[in-house]
C-alpha cells in the first residue's frame, strides 16, 4: 500500500512538473501570467535530465531542447525550432553543450537554407542556399558586434577616457546592447565595484564612437553584449585593461 501511494505521489508531482506553463515575452523575459505573452514554456524530467518545449501562445510548437543538466543549460542531444506556420526552422545535435556534426536551418517554405558542420563545438566548414535550393556564397550566421578596431582598440579608448571617482580596484562587468546604427543603449551591471565606479564606467560607454552592429543570418540586428572591464591600482594611478 505503502508503494502504491508512494508511486501516486510520484507521478501527480511529475503531470505537475509537465504541465506547468511558464510565460514569456518576445525577447523572452519571463511574465508572471499569459498577459502580452508570446511564448509559454513546458518543462519535464526524462531520464537524462530535463525537456524543454516552448510553444508560441497559440499553442503550435515553437523549440524543443534536451537538457543532461538544466542548471547549467547544458544541452544533451537534439535542439530544435519551428517556424509559426509550423515547418521546421532548425535542428542540431549537441553532445555535453557542445555542438556536434551538421546544423541544418530552414526556409518557411521548407527549402534548406543553410548547413554548418561542428565538430566538439568547433564550426568546421558549412554551405547557404537560396529560397529554390540553389547555393550561395557562405556566410557566418551569426556576427558578433564589434567596436571599431576591436578590442584592443576598445580598451585603448576605455583607458583613455575613463576617470576613476576614488581608489576602488576590481572587475566591473557591463551588460549593453548594440542598436542597429551602432550605438550603445540599456546599461546594465552584471558583476560591480561600486556604484561610484560602475557608473564611471557606464559614462565612459555612453562617449564609445559608434559600433559595427552584429548580424544574424546576415541581417543588422539589435543584439545584447556584455564585457568585463579590469580596474586596477598601479602607483596610485588607474589603469584599466
Amino acid at each position: 500500500m505503502k508503494k502504491l501511494l508512494l508511486l501516486f505521489v510520484l507521478l501527480s508531482c511529475t503531470i505537475f512538473y509537465a504541465q506547468k506553463k511558464v510565460y514569456f515575452t518576445e525577447d523572452f523575459k519571463e511574465l508572471p501570467s499569459s498577459d502580452n505573452a508570446i511564448y509559454y514554456t513546458i518543462y519535464e524530467p526524462n531520464g537524462k535530465g530535463t525537456i524543454r518545449t516552448t510553444f508560441y501562445i497559440n499553442d503550435s510548437i515553437y523549440s524543443k531542447d534536451y537538457f543532461s543538466n538544466y542548471k547549467k543549460r547544458q544541452i544533451d542531444g537534439a535542439s530544435e525550432r519551428w517556424h509559426p506556420n509550423g515547418k521546421r526552422e532548425s535542428f542540431a545535435i549537441y553532445v555535453k553543450g557542445k555542438q556536434e556534426g551538421i546544423q541544418t536551418r530552414y526556409f518557411e517554405n521548407g527549402q534548406v537554407k543553410r548547413t554548418e558542420n561542428f565538430k566538439n563545438g568547433e564550426f568546421v566548414d558549412g554551405k547557404c542556399f537560396d529560397e529554390n535550393g540553389a547555393e550561395i556564397a557562405f556566410f557566418p550566421y551569426y556576427i558578433k558586434p564589434e567596436f571599431p578596431g576591436g578590442n584592443k582598440a576598445f580598451y585603448d579608448f576605455i583607458s583613455s577616457n575613463f576617470k576613476a571617482p576614488n581608489n576602488s580596484i576590481g572587475e566591473v562587468i557591463i551588460g549593453f546592447s548594440v542598436e542597429l546604427d551602432g550605438t550603445l543603449n540599456h546599461f546594465e551591471v552584471i558583476k560591480s565595484v561600486n556604484k561610484q565606479i560602475d557608473l564611471a564606467v557606464i559614462k565612459t560607454l555612453v562617449k564609445c564612437p559608434k559600433w559595427i552592429p552584429g548580424k544574424i543570418d546576415g541581417k543588422a540586428v539589435v543584439i545584447k553584449y556584455k564585457i568585463p572591464i579590469n580596474i586596477q591600482d598601479l602607483n596610485n594611478n588607474q589603469v584599466i585593461r
